[in-house]
């Protein structure tokens, strides 16, 4: 017989050895496995930006300073006692949060109707409750200013978004003010809130106005110089921001109101900012400052908290608040001089929402020494 008709036994010369491609599978396998526990570490990891240990120890608010109150059960009254108004609610619709739960959060606030018809929404800091906002609530109030406190959003059992939630409810807020006639609306952020108002005049110009309070200019610069990140090695700390798309629903690197305050077009802002916040350093109240386009004015505030200025130095933070709106909308109205009422005279909003708008029960508690007007 030919030899021909039998080829020689062995390997083919288009295939590669067995050995060749077993050792390959096993150096796959040694280099895939670390590589695997990195990224599965780092999802897991990632979980602490979205539930920060500040959400579930100690007050569970991230605004604090020397003069913070604390707010114990002990002492509690009603927000109608704090205030010495009568709140009522305010029901803008319902958000969907971002990242893979997408949970459904309804958009509540306190309404506070003023003697002015512009309208000032109030978005409080991550985790921090409706307790918080008092202050402010009185001071604007007290100016004749129409108050918008929502606050909803801020419970630590879900979370922190780091002002992409805050920027849904504070474009649904602004847009059901509109329906409601309330043509001029202003907003004031705090920490989160501040970052939220940014995100969301970028994205669509619904403010006549803002303040904001201690935001963060980049959030990748703020989480990487948190003491959560900052300990880790640098790679794997960019990893885990990289990694928390997944919870956040889109990717940390992009969310930056620095970048947004170049959207905003012509809008005035006022910039406050403490001197010794770690957190949120006076670079970032600079880097919001320089990067918007509009009349921007910077107030940095003599403290070392974060977010604690109406706290620290109260009657100064309600002046600068009060004097950059009156510039911006022009001074109040005669019937504003007057001392405030408890119930003010605005005009009430449209029929169809006073009926949604049911008077707030005492279901919302809040000091009587931490509610002193500023």
């Amino acid at each position: 017989m030919s030899d021909e008709s039998n080829p020689p036994l062995g390997p083919r010369a288009d295939q590669p050895p067995r050995k060749r491609r077993g050792i390959f599978g096993i150096g796959s396998i040694i280099l895939g496995v670390p590589v695997l526990l990195w990224l599965v570490t780092a999802f897991v990891f990632a979980r602490s930006l979205k539930y920060p240990a500040f959400l579930y120890q100690g007050t569970g608010e991230d605004v604090f300073g020397e003069h913070v109150p604390r707010f114990t059960r002990g002492s509690l009254t009603s927000i109608q006692t704090a205030t010495g108004l009568e709140p009522q609610r305010f029901d803008a619709g319902i958000v969907q949060e971002d990242g893979f739960r997408g949970r459904q959060v309804p958009v509540i606030a306190w309404f506070f109707a003023g003697n002015r018809r512009e309208a000032i929404v109030l978005l409080s800091a991550a985790g921090g409750t409706e307790l918080q906002i008092i202050p402010y609530i009185k001071f604007l109030h007290a100016a004749g200013y129409t108050v918008v406190a929502a606050y909803s959003a801020n419970n630590p059992k879900y979370g922190i978004n780091w002002g992409l939630l805050k920027r849904k409810f504070a474009l649904a807020i602004a847009h059901q003010l509109h329906d409601d006639g309330y043509d001029t609306v202003a907003a004031i952020g705090i920490s989160e809130g501040g970052a939220g108002a940014l995100l969301a005049q970028a994205e669509e110009p619904v403010f006549k106005a803002i303040v904001v309070d201690g935001a963060y200019a980049s959030l990748p610069d703020t989480l990487l110089r948190s003491p959560t990140l900052a300990r880790l090695n640098p790679a794997f700390a960019r990893t885990v921001i990289w990694e928390a798309r997944w919870w956040f629903g889109k990717s940390l690197y992009s969310v930056m109101p620095a970048k947004a305050a170049i959207a905003m077009g012509d809008c005035p802002l006022l910039i406050i900012q403490n001197s010794g916040d770690p957190l949120t350093p006076v670079s970032d109240g600079e880097a919001i400052h320089s990067a918007a386009t509009g009349p921007t004015e910077l107030w940095i505030a003599p403290s070392k908290g974060h977010g604690d200025a109406i706290f620290q130095v109260p009657k100064e933070y309600a002046a600068h608040v009060i004097a950059f709106f009156d510039r911006v909308f022009g001074p109040p109205p005669a019937v504003a001089q007057a001392e405030p009422s408890p119930t003010p005279a605005a005009s009430p909003p449209s029929k169809r929402k006073i009926r949604e708008r049911s008077k707030m029960r005492h279901h919302s508690t809040a000091t009587n020494d931490a509610a002193a007007s500023p």
